[in-house]
């Protein structure tokens, strides 16, 4: 297969995909999905949503949050844990260098 037959097959190929009815949905942000199909789709397609994973996502961090609370004011530790040492690793200062030699480690 030559060069010139080679560019013919590809150039083909773009054009079979550029008029196929079978169209993908293009690269779309999350947060303007739901306006692309509104605007876009037949309807025929199911929609799929990141709103279900959204609200999974917010109960966990929910009960994340009142198992924390219910840590401090009951003033227990699970795994020798305690509400203190939490709050010192989410306020301790993280340094960038040592993070890039860890990624660089692995």
């Amino acid at each position: 297969m030559n060069d010139s037959e080679m560019r013919r097959r590809e150039l083909l190929r773009q054009t079979r995909k550029l008029y196929d009815e079978r169209r993908d949905v293009p690269a779309v942000h999350p947060r303007y999905g739901s306006v692309y199909h509104s605007l876009y789709d037949d309807g025929e397609e199911e929609q799929t949503s990141l709103a279900g994973s959204f609200y999974i996502r917010l109960v966990i961090g929910i009960l994340c949050f009142a198992g924390f609370v219910y840590m401090d004011q009951s003033k227990i530790s699970v795994a020798e844990v305690d509400s203190t040492a939490i709050v010192n690793q989410i306020e301790k200062n993280v340094d960038a260098d040592t993070i890039k030699e860890v990624w660089k480690n692995l």
